[in-house]
């Protein structure tokens, strides 16, 4: 009479079953019972998710070294695991020997700045590569992911010195362009000023000489016989006597030098030929 020997297999593991030597079974999770001298467990494989980190040296296509760290999640396949045990001593180690195969024929294709735009195209197809190679060990590769990618540090700085310049540049375009634009819009702001005041000018002008017609057409209505040049005489000399009383006023000098001989009589006569020439550009709009 046999007797028999009972063994447990834990939940997400399978155990080998050999009978004198060679492989009969797969056991899975739970009791089982043994024949001693005759079946014994192989060996036990796990079915839970596996990570391994693969640190890896490449070169980009611009010639740049770097430094990129990949994750890889790979686990048994249930219905390969025999092959899994017997085919392969230490998957880790050929899943590495694949990965940076894969990396290193990628990376190179790339420039520095595209490999981080392009990390998940890489992964996918590094993912591709390894889990193709693994499928015929029986392990299937779940997902691969490149946690990182560092460049040496004077390229990272070098980097990050272009980068400044350009934000600098960026910088001094705009400030350029905004005081460009603040000496524009002064000048345009001083040229209407100017025309303005011009304008101003000639309307204050304009609207003294019909002043001064209005008033030598009151004279002559109120003072008959007096000629427009008598009229003009004694308004200039109102206005030249409102002056030197302004002057007087307002001046924080005690000496003020005036020319008389002829002064007044010059500018008696240019106002009674702009009163003239007004008189006469009004007869012609009526």
């Amino acid at each position: 009479m046999s007797c028999c020997c009972c063994t447990c297999i834990e939940q997400s593991e399978v155990a080998i079953i050999e009978e004198f030597g060679k492989f009969d079974r797969v056991a899975g999770a739970g009791c089982h019972w043994l024949t001693p001298c005759k079946s014994m467990i192989a060996g036990k494989v796990s079915l839970r998710l596996e990570q391994m980190t693969v640190p890896i040296e490449s070169k980009s296509k611009d010639n740049v070294f770097l430094q990129a760290t990949v994750s890889v999640q790979y686990r048994v396949l249930r219905d390969a695991v025999d092959k899994a045990f017997y085919t392969l001593e230490n998957p880790q180690q050929q899943i590495e020997a694949y990965v940076h195969n894969a990396i290193r024929g990628r990376i190179p294709q790339y420039d520095v700045d595209q490999i981080y735009a392009m990390r998940d195209e890489i992964s996918r197809g590094v993912k591709e590569d390894v889990d193709h190679h693994m499928s015929h060990y029986g392990y299937d590769v779940e997902m691969v992911l490149i946690t990182d990618v560092e460049p040496a540090r004077t390229v990272t700085d070098a980097m990050n010195q272009i980068q400044q310049n350009q934000r600098l540049k960026a910088a001094m375009i705009d400030k350029a362009e905004a005081e460009k634009i603040r000496i524009v819009k002064a000048a345009e702001a001083d040229a209407e000023a100017k025309r303005l005041s011009g304008v101003g000018l000639a309307e204050q002008r304009k609207a003294i000489v019909q002043g001064l017609q209005s008033s030598v057409e009151q004279f002559q209505q109120g003072v008959p016989g007096m000629s427009a040049e008598d009229i003009m005489s004694l308004l200039l000399m109102n206005q030249y006597f409102d002056t030197l009383k302004d002057v007087a006023k307002h001046s924080r000098d005690t000496t003020i030098f005036l020319q008389h001989a002829g002064g007044l009589r010059a500018v008696a006569e240019q106002m009674e030929q702009g009163v003239v020439h007004m008189s006469g550009a009004s007869k012609k709009r009526d």
